[in-house]
């Protein structure tokens, strides 16, 4: 798994990017639902689904 860290000017670690591949196997491995509402992680989840949703190419993108 490559995982990249980001981080502010001071240095301080404020994400991670990892690919997209990456993070469909971890869904797998750790049974996380996209579609799952209303569970404390909700809203990380929705953020979650939402980026996944643009950064997956569309149909028309691929052509």
């Amino acid at each position: 798994m490559d995982v990249k860290y980001l981080s502010d000017d001071k240095g301080k670690i404020t994400g991670v990017f990892l690919s997209i591949e990456d993070w469909e196997q971890l869904q797998k491995q750790y049974n996380i639902s996209l579609t799952a509402a209303g569970g404390p992680n909700a809203q990380l989840q929705n953020g979650l689904s939402a980026a996944l949703a643009k950064a997956k190419p569309s149909a028309e993108d691929e052509a």
